[in-house]
C-alpha cells in the first residue's frame, strides 16, 4: 500500500531514465546498451539492467508512469520481505517484523522504491546477496554462494562499484566463519567470485567488442569507454569530487547546502531526513554485536558481521563522498541498519535487568529523541504537533529504559520504544506519498525550509537555484510551439530533435515519443557529438531542429563542444521563438535557402490543425 498508493503522482518521475525505459522498449540496440534515444546517439551514465527491467514493462503495458514505477514499488516489497526474512531466522518473528518495519517506513526507502532510480533494483540485489550468502552458511549449500555471486555481477550492471558495499560483509562471512574447511570456503569464494564475473562479464564482452560505430556513446565518459565510467564517473570521481567540479554544480547535497566531510554530514538536514531516524540504534547493534560476539552461535555471528560490516562499509563511503551527493544515496545504508536497529532493541530489552544495558537502551534512545526532535523541528510546518509530540513519547520510553524493571509497565515500556522509533519514519514516508517528486534530486519526506528540491512545482526551489541548475536536474521546461515543430518534422529523420542535456531531451522525447538526441549527455559535458561530427550530422540531414532554453551550467559558461556546437547553430540558423526557448531548423546547408520558410509556414499550419505539406498544395509559399 506504501509504495503503490498514490504512484502515478510522480509523473515520469526522473525523465531521463523513463525516456531510456522508452528508447529501450523501441529499439533493441537501445536496449541492450541502455540509449538515452531510440537512434542510439549516447547512453545513459549507468549500466542497463535497471533499464532492462523498465523497458520490457514499457513493452508490454505500453508507456506511462504506472509501468515504470510499479517494478520499482515491486523491488521495494521484495526487499522488505527479505530484510524480515533475514532478521527473523536469527532474532525471531517479532523482531523480524521490526526490522522490515524499519526497511519498508524509512523516507529515503519510500522515495526511492516508488521512483526510477538504479537504487531499487540495485538494493533488491545487495539484499539478495546477503540472504543467499546467510542461507549458503545455514544450509551448508555452496550453490547457494553462486547465486549469491550472480546477485553481485547484477548489481554491477545495475550500478556498477557501488554494489562493492556489500561485498566485503559477505567475503568476512564466508572465509571467516563459514561451516567448511579453508579449501573449501576458498572454493566457495571462487564459486561465489565466478558467478559474478559470468553475470557482470556477459554482457561487458559484448560491449566492449562491439566497434563504436555500432553502439551509442558510452555517457558520462570522455573516451567513450565503459571502463572509464566505472572508475572515473562512477567511481573514484564520486569521492575526489571531479564528478562535480567537471559539472560546474559544486557540492550538491539537496539541502541548498554543502555537506562536510565526515559522520557529522548525516545530521544535516535532507540526509537526516532520509535515515537519520535509525542510526542511533544502527550504532548500538554495533555496540551490541561485539558485546554478545563470544556467547553467540556461528548462524548468529554470521548474521551479525555481515550487518555491522556492510553498515559500516556504507555509511563510510557515504559520508567521505566528496562530489555530487543526493539524498537518496542513504539507501545503501539502510538495510544493515534495519536489522542492527532491530538487534539493539531486542537485546537491550531483554537485558534490562542489568544496569549497562538500560544505560545503553538509555542512551540509544535518547540519542533517537534528539535526532527525531530536530527532524520535526526542521518540519514544523508540515507537523507543527510531532515536536510535542516525540518529546512526550521518547522522555517516557528513556523513563522507562533507565529504571528498574517493573514487569507490568513492559507492554507499555515496549510500545513507547517502538511508538519513538517508528512514528517519525511512518509520518514522513506518508508525505513522501503524499507529494510529486521529480528529477534527479530526490528526497523523501516532507519540505524542509519551505522547499523540496525534487519538487516539480517548484524547479528554483524558492530561488535557491538558478534555470541553468534546474536544467540539469528536472530538465528544461518543455514548451508546445517546440513540441508541435519536433511533430511536424518528416519521419525519414534520424533524430527530428536535438537539445543541450540528457533531462531537457528526455522530457520533449517522453511528450513527442520521437528520437531526441542529448547534445553533451547528462550535464552537457560529454564530447558527444563533437562539433565536427553534429555538422556531420546535419549535413547529411540526420538532425530536424535544435531547442535551446536553460541549458546545463558548463554550456552555459562556454565550456565543452556543446558550448561549440550551440555558438555554431547560432551563427548559422535563425532562432524562432518558441516560449523562453529557441528552435533552430537545421536544414543542410545547400537547403536553407530552399527549405527555411516552409519550416516557418510549417508551425504556423501546425498551430492551425494543418500540415505544412497541405499549405504548399494550396499554392503556399514553397
Amino acid at each position: 500500500m506504501l509504495y503503490l498508493w498514490n504512484l502515478s503522482i510522480n509523473g515520469w518521475a526522473n525523465a531521463f531514465y523513463s525516456a531510456a525505459a522508452f528508447a529501450g522498449a523501441d529499439n533493441l540496440t537501445a536496449f541492450f546498451f541502455g540509449s538515452s534515444d531510440p537512434s542510439n546517439g549516447i547512453s545513459v551514465d549507468k549500466p542497463p539492467l535497471a533499464l532492462w527491467v523498465m523497458s520490457l514493462s514499457v513493452k508490454i503495458f505500453g508507456l506511462n508512469p504506472w509501468s515504470i514505477l510499479v517494478p520499482q514499488a515491486l523491488m521495494g516489497v521484495a526487499t522488505v520481505w527479505l530484510v524480515y526474512r533475514m532478521a527473523a531466522q536469527h532474532l525471531g518473528h517479532r523482531w523480524g517484523l521490526l526490522a522490515g518495519a524499519l526497511m519498508a517506513l524509512m523516507p529515503v526507502s519510500t522515495a526511492v522504491f516508488r521512483y526510477n532510480n538504479p537504487d531499487a533494483l540495485l538494493t533488491l540485489l545487495m539484499t539478495s546477496a546477503a540472504a543467499a550468502t546467510l542461507a549458503a552458511i545455514r544450509t551448508q549449500r555452496q550453490r547457494l554462494l553462486g547465486l549469491a555471486g550472480v546477485m553481485i555481477g547484477a548489481g554491477f550492471l545495475t550500478k556498477q562499484l557501488q554494489v562493492a558495499l556489500v561485498a566485503p560483509a559477505l567475503l568476512t562471512a564466508v572465509l571467516w566463519l563459514g561451516p567448511w574447511s579453508l579449501r573449501i570456503r576458498l572454493r566457495g569464494v571462487f564459486i561465489a567470485l565466478g558467478a559474478a564475473v559470468a553475470t557482470a562479464g556477459s554482457w561487458l564482452a559484448v560491449a566492449t567488442l562491439t566497434p563504436p560505430s555500432s553502439r551509442p556513446f558510452i555517457g558520462g565518459t570522455r573516451n567513450n569507454s565503459f571502463w572509464e565510467l566505472t572508475l572515473g564517473y562512477n567511481g573514484m570521481d564520486r569521492l575526489t569530487g571531479l564528478d562535480a567540479e567537471r559539472t560546474q554544480l559544486g557540492s550538491f547535497s539537496g539541502s541548498g547546502e554543502a555537506l562536510p566531510a565526515g559522520p557529522i554530514r548525516f545530521i544535516y538536514p535532507q540526509l537526516a531526513a532520509q535515515v537519520l531516524w535509525v542510526l542511533p540504534l544502527a550504532v548500538a547493534g554495533v555496540v551490541m554485536a561485539v558485546m554478545l560476539w563470544r556467547r553467540a552461535s556461528l548462524r548468529e555471528r554470521n548474521f551479525l558481521i555481515i550487518n555491522v560490516l556492510w553498515f559500516i562499509c556504507s555509511s563510510a563511503v557515504l559520508a567521505s563522498m566528496s562530489g555530487i551527493m543526493h539524498p537518496y544515496y542513504a539507501l545503501s545504508v539502510v538495510p544493515s541498519a534495519a536489522c542492527l536497529g532491530a538487534t539493539a532493541l531486542k537485546h537491550l530489552i531483554e537485558l534490562r535487568r542489568r544496569g549497562l544495558f538500560r544505560v545503553l537502551l538509555g542512551v540509544s534512545l535518547a540519542a533517537t529523541l534528539i535526532f527525531d526532535d530536530a527532524n520535526a523541528l526542521r518540519a514544523s510546518e508540515t507537523f507543527p504537533w510531532y515536536s510535542i509530540a516525540t518529546l512526550l513519547v521518547g522522555s517516557l520510553a528513556i523513563a522507562w529504559a533507565v529504571l528498574p524493571p517493573i514487569r507490568a509497565f513492559a507492554p507499555a515500556g515496549v510500545t513507547m520504544c517502538l511508538c519513538l522509533v517508528l512514528l517519525g519514519p511512518l509520518l514522513w514516508s506518508a508525505s513522501t506519498v503524499a507529494s510529486a517528486h521529480e528529477g534527479a534530486a530526490l528526497a523523501g519526506g516532507p519540505p524542509l525550509n519551505g522547499y523540496r528540491t525534487d519538487d516539480p512545482a517548484d524547479p528554483l526551489m524558492h530561488g535557491n537555484t538558478t534555470p541553468v541548475f534546474a536544467a540539469t536536474i528536472f530538465g528544461d521546461g518543455v514548451e508546445p510551439d517546440a513540441v508541435r515543430d519536433l511533430r511536424l518534422v518528416p519521419e525519414g529523420k534520424r533524430w527530428p530533435g536535438a537539445t543541450i542535456g540528457s533531462a531537457s531531451a528526455a522530457r520533449y522525447q517522453l511528450a513527442t515519443q520521437r528520437s531526441v538526441l542529448a547534445i553533451g549527455g547528462f550535464d552537457g559535458t560529454d564530447p558527444f557529438p563533437t562539433l565536427r561530427d553534429f555538422q556531420s550530422k546535419v549535413e547529411a540531414g540526420q538532425v530536424g531542429l535544435l531547442i535551446v532554453g536553460n541549458v546545463p551550467p558548463a554550456a552555459s559558461l562556454g565550456q565543452g563542444e556543446s558550448a561549440k556546437i550551440l555558438a555554431w547553430v547560432k551563427t548559422a540558423y535563425r532562432c524562432e521563438p518558441a516560449g523562453h526557448a529557441c528552435v533552430y531548423h537545421l536544414q543542410p546547408p545547400h537547403k536553407q535557402n530552399d527549405e527555411a520558410r516552409p519550416t516557418v509556414v510549417g508551425r504556423a499550419a501546425g498551430r492551425a490543425g494543418i500540415s505544412a505539406s497541405s499549405t504548399a498544395e494550396r499554392g503556399g509559399p514553397s
